[in-house]
């Protein structure tokens, strides 16, 4: 059996995902023979074998040729396959769009997918009266705590040709083919699951996002690969490639190694909490990440998206260093050439000093933000520095960040000045007439 050009997705990046170089290599030259590609030195003649060991000798089996290289992706065709969109696919992926487990799937999703359309126009039309400016002179999107969320990237800056966005979720790595054609219901049921949300209430839940893009259920879904891919096909977009790729320790995006020496000035090593223990050397871990390269509807200029998994917290958590210990990610962030940043259904993390250095760093490096409550609070924004407009309603936050009520952003909406409306839901309080964005531009 014959596998399509489209099972190549599933193999893709094996260089940044573990392992050797597979097919890559050469076979060893033989005996007497130059690894040159042009010249041969005659073999000297073998010694005469004794008698006792010729007569039964097994024949010498041929070394194996060596495997050609996998031709190259086609991500947009990926890309649409994963969206549900069998059409207009290379003859190639017929025998996957065959399969009633991707017919099923292509049918529900498509029906997920209508709303999204009817909010789509609501929400172009409040762009290109509320945020032209921004658009037209937007060089680069910082969607910090994101998940996989580009379609609100797609949706509200269409004009940024650079987006970087960072959450704890992982990049994510191809899914190995043999184990979705074993069970594609399952992997097919699971996608569907992990979109739900993002879909229906316009944001990624954090919880969710534990159960469903960290492979626990299906190993084959371990990060924000697919998601990505799903909403750049469904919106439009054409995706040309997708490369795994790191950060080195001057801030730099490089091509993924999974590997990091050293930094130049180390912090003192990690010691073990057993006392009279020696301490122990430290092992740095790369950020892993994804840049995809990509094209808009109706234009052909390429864009990029790069995704880290990082942790923007002060200090540790969950085993991932805190922003505080990493250079390499405060050097590569110091390093964008910031026009806007974007938050929404943030946790309200950066109301806590937890997370200090990057609500400070949005604050002394972007000259736009656009968030709704949930992202930096609207004391921390320097009157004398900003000018702000609101947009919607705001009174309280829901009921599990009840807490973080802010009596000074109720007061401004409840006064009227600068408030407009906001005509589609978004956020935590997603239905219309319940959510808030604030728009604050720096003072120049």
């Amino acid at each position: 059996m014959r596998f399509p050009v489209f099972l190549a997705f599933f193999f893709l990046l094996c260089g940044g995902c573990g392992g050797g170089s597979g097919s890559d290599a050469r076979p060893s030259p033989l005996p007497g023979m130059t690894a040159g590609p042009s010249t041969v030195t005659p073999a000297e003649p073998p010694a005469p074998m004794p008698a006792d060991m010729t007569a039964d000798a097994p024949p010498v089996s041929p070394r194996p040729e060596p495997k050609p290289a996998p031709a190259p992706l086609d991500w947009h065709a990926a890309a649409r396959l994963l969206a549900g969109l069998g059409d207009d696919l290379p003859a190639d992926y017929s025998q996957i769009i065959a399969l009633p487990a991707f017919k099923a799937y292509a049918e529900r999703i498509g029906k997920m997918w209508k709303p999204v359309e009817q909010k789509r126009s609501v929400v172009e039309k409040w762009v290109k009266s509320e945020l032209a400016e921004l658009n037209a002179n937007c060089r680069t999107l910082f969607y910090p705590f994101s998940g996989p969320d580009f379609l609100h990237v797609h949706l509200l800056f269409p004009g940024c040709r650079d987006v970087v966005m960072i959450g704890l979720e992982p990049a994510g790595t191809p899914p190995e083919l043999p184990r979705i054609l074993e069970r594609p219901e399952k992997f097919f049921s699971k996608l569907e699951e992990s979109l739900v949300h993002i879909l229906t209430l316009s944001f990624f839940r954090t919880k969710s996002m534990q159960e469903d893009l960290f492979g626990k259920e299906v190993p084959e879904l371990d990060g924000t690969l697919a998601p990505i891919l799903f909403m750049m096909a469904r919106t439009g977009h054409r995706v040309s490639s997708v490369e795994r790729v790191q950060l080195d320790w001057d801030g730099k995006v490089v091509p993924w190694t999974g590997t990091l020496p050293e930094p130049p000035a180390a912090p003192e090593p990690v010691k073990k909490r057993r006392k009279a223990a020696k301490p122990v050397k430290r092992t740095w871990k790369p950020y892993s990440g994804l840049r995809y390269t990509y094209s808009a509807p109706g234009d052909t200029t390429p864009r990029t998206l790069t995704y880290f998994s990082c942790n923007l917290a002060n200090e540790v958590y969950r085993e991932v260093d805190g922003v505080l210990a990493r250079p390499d990610l405060q050097k590569y962030l110091r390093g964008l050439e910031l026009s806007t940043t974007y938050t929404k259904a943030a946790s309200y993390l950066m109301h806590h000093e937890w997370f200090s250095w990057i609500r400070d760093f949005i604050l002394e490096r972007s000259p736009a933000c656009l968030q709704d409550d949930s992202g930096i609070p609207i004391s921390a924004f320097d009157q004398n520095k900003w000018d702000i407009l609101y947009y919607g309603f705001y009174d309280v936050p829901i009921q599990l960040f009840m807490k973080q009520k802010q009596e000074e952003l109720a007061r401004r909406y409840a006064g009227g000045r600068r408030v407009r409306p906001l005509p589609f839901g978004i956020g935590y309080k997603v239905y219309p007439g319940r959510s808030n964005l604030q728009l604050a531009i720096r003072k120049k």
